[in-house]
């Protein structure tokens, strides 16, 4: 019997010891478990991180300008990345009702500014912004009617310069010439006596101080001829 006894309990033991590897894969499953959920936390929180550094540029969607005058061009951009002597801006027109690939007419970078030849801006556009301020705006100046048109604002900052040129619609109005404001009409129901003075001297009334005139003469001419007779 006490053999019997020691060899249960020798079982006992040995069922034991197998249920270990058990519970040793499930604390490592649960480990890697955890693991794999921080990295996931992790990754993701990068790809936000990433997402917010991408460059972007904004521009108004339409602008509207009076011929003749000088128009600026607005165009911001946000980027991570630092402002240096390779932070360019590219600025190019598409006239209005083309399908004609747009063409290049303005370039800035490390504080030098070229126009494009031949082109109907020539001479024209000058920069206006500041990229410390993330601004990439210009000036066109003696804006006319053949300027109506898309323009694309271009800003490349590397590392970022994987961006999509953003465009505004400017339409170029005709100057509205302005009429000399005409005269205020006499209040109707008050008569208004004027009196204007000719360059020979006389003196001319109007209508109603005529009569008037002519009733006081009546009057005195009247009085002197009772005081006669």
């Amino acid at each position: 019997m006490a053999a019997g006894l020691s060899v249960a309990a020798g079982g006992g033991g040995g069922a034991e010891k197998q249920k270990s590897p058990s519970a040793r894969a499930l604390t490592l499953w649960l480990a890697a478990a955890f693991a794999l959920g921080q990295w996931t936390q992790m990754a993701s929180c990068s790809s936000a991180a990433k997402i917010e550094d991408v460059e972007e540029v904004s521009l108004p969607t339409e602008l509207s300008v009076e011929s003749g005058t000088d128009a600026k061009l607005p165009c911001t951009f946000t980027s991570s990345e630092e402002i240096s002597t390779a932070t360019s801006v590219t600025w190019s027109f598409q006239p209005e009702g083309s399908n004609a690939r747009p063409i290049t007419f303005f370039y800035y970078s490390d504080g030098k500014e070229y126009n494009g030849r031949n082109t109907q801006f020539s001479g024209r556009s000058t920069w206006a912004g500041d990229f410390y301020m993330k601004d990439a705006s210009i000036k066109v100046a003696n804006m006319q009617t053949i300027d109506n048109g898309t323009y694309f604002c271009d800003v490349k900052n590397p590392p970022d310069i994987v961006t999509e040129p953003e465009q505004v619609e400017v339409k170029v109005l005709e100057r509205v010439k302005m009429l000399s404001p005409g005269r205020a009409a006499a209040t109707p129901g008050i008569t208004t006596t004027t009196t204007t003075t000719t360059s020979s001297g006389n003196i001319s009334l109007n209508r109603v101080s005529f009569w008037l005139f002519v009733l006081q003469c009546c009057c005195i001419l009247a009085s002197f001829q009772s005081c006669l007779f």
